[in-house]
């Protein structure tokens, strides 16, 4: 805005001094041509120190453009003051820097500036130099004049306008490419969570197929049939596991999720934790029937997560107890309680291994950031009797929505 209020300016200068030259030499008006020429010099003088300052700067805020509308508006008021006040035909140009502030300035040093224009108006009502009258002509000589006005205060306004015009639509495209590279980076965050989701569900069924090959390669005899089928049962969890991220993954890039029954999410993320910790017991208690939720990719998988952290915990500290899953309204939201009996909050503050071959430490950040994605909470609190209780809440989907 200041480099065009520049350009513009260097026109009006010449504007002005040609009318003034005008009007002495061609009209033989006996007006100050002296004052009024070194108003428009002293205006020169300042718009080229200014054209250097932006060169040198590049960056203008509120204030420049303030300070440089205060001119013009000063220096305008110079002009008419020397050439009949309000009775000038260009008296009306005072509403250029008015439209200026308007498109450049905050509320506030725009209503300054329009109550400045409107007191320097009043005051020129009552103090100028009188315009001399050219006797037979002076009525035409005014309404030139205001058609001059009206061409000058037309093609300004052209030119600001279409050149704040240009700076909107380019912000608007802008924000457009900014507000897809968010949804892009968004998409890959998500696929990033849904894989290191992935990674630490795998962790499970690896470590134990890892401990069946020891015991057989330090064993003299072939294995047992009961072993040979936990193989295979945990290589087909690894393979639906890897089918899972591939078809989340689909679902995530493209943006998709699903409406379903609370209670029934929350009892078959239960039942699929089941299948990865056959060792473990988990005890489910529904309490919230008809309520339902929107199922974003990777919110099952935070949440088993969040179970598998609790089973852990109960293996920590040697305390064969099932960990309790229980759902519940609060507030208009799914509670989702978690509760074991292991160290507390603080023993997942942080990343860590509870003991070793227990994990990878990362489950709860990779649930939180699954579940905040979906526009949940996770929060976790001393559980009574020693324990902790992790609270995930979900918002509710109205009845009736998709």
């Amino acid at each position: 805005m200041l480099q065009l209020l520049i350009y513009l300016r260097y026109l009006s200068v010449a504007g002005q001094m040609l009318t003034v030259v005008f009007v002495a030499q061609r009209l033989n008006l006996p007006i100050p041509a002296r004052a009024l020429l070194s108003i428009s010099a002293g205006l020169l003088l300042f718009n080229v120190l200014s054209h250097w300052w932006w060169l040198a700067h590049r960056e203008a805020g509120p204030r420049a453009l303030a300070l440089q509308l205060l001119v013009d508006l000063l220096a305008l008021t110079a002009l008419l003051y020397f050439s009949g006040g309000p009775a000038n035909p260009f008296v009306s140009l005072y509403l250029v820097p008015v439209a200026l502030a308007a498109i450049g300035l905050d509320i506030a040093p725009m209503l300054g500036l329009t109550v400045l224009t409107a007191a320097l108006y009043t005051w020129l009502m009552g103090h100028h130099v009188e315009l001399p009258h050219l006797h037979g002509s002076d009525f035409q000589l005014h309404v030139t004049g205001m058609w001059v006005n009206f061409l000058l205060s037309a093609g300004i306004m052209v030119v600001v306008l279409s050149r704040f015009m240009t700076i909107v639509r380019e912000q608007r495209r802008s924000l457009s490419e900014a507000r897809e590279r968010a949804i892009r980076d968004e998409s890959l965050s998500a696929l990033g969570s849904l894989a290191a989701g992935t990674a630490h569900e795998l962790n499970t069924p690896l470590a134990t197929m890892g401990l069946l090959v020891d015991d057989w390669m330090s064993g003299e005899h072939p294995p047992a049939r009961e072993d040979l089928e936990l193989l295979r049962s945990q290589l087909a969890h690894c393979r639906d596991h890897v089918r899972a991220l591939a078809e989340m993954a689909r679902r995530g890039a493209a943006g998709e999720s699903s409406v379903e029954p609370g209670d029934a999410f929350v009892h078959a993320c239960v039942d699929r934790w089941r299948l990865l910790r056959p060792n473990a017991t988990a005890r489910f208690r529904g309490g919230a029937a008809g309520r339902r939720v929107r199922v974003d990719p990777g919110l099952q998988q935070a949440l088993i997560n969040l179970i598998n952290n609790a089973a852990d915990a109960n293996a920590a500290a040697g305390v064969d107890e099932p960990v309790e899953v229980e759902t519940g309204m609060r507030e208009g939201r799914l509670n989702i309680a978690i509760r074991d009996r292991g160290a507390g909050p603080a023993r997942i503050a942080r990343p860590r291994r509870d003991h070793p071959g227990s994990g990878l430490g990362i489950g709860l950040l990779i649930s939180k950031s699954s579940i905040e994605r979906s526009r949940g909470t996770v929060k976790q609190s001393e559980r009574d009797g020693g324990g902790c209780v992790t609270e995930v809440e979900l918002p509710l989907v109205a009845e009736g929505a998709a």
